[in-house]
């Protein structure tokens, strides 16, 4: 989900998986949105009905990520 700073739904990235476990902007410009998502501790019935758990998606969301700071230490 991405939020308006209204605190309203801007926009939403549906995913055929269950367990979405974290996400990055990459890529040229910070305009690739990259996800991670789990299969561990699903049901087989679970997998069977999401077989791309524990995939990597990428996606480009129509807007563009910051850049983190390198680390300092």
């Amino acid at each position: 989900m991405r939020y308006t700073p209204a605190g309203e739904v801007d926009r939403q990235i549906d995913l055929p998986v269950p367990r979405p476990t974290a996400m990055a902007f990459a890529g040229e410009g910070h305009r690739q949105l990259y996800i991670t998502t789990a299969s561990t501790g699903l049901s087989d019935e679970q997998l069977a009905a999401a077989p791309l758990s524990g995939s990597l998606f990428v996606c480009a969301p129509g807007v563009a990520g910051l850049p983190e700071p390198g680390y300092a230490g």
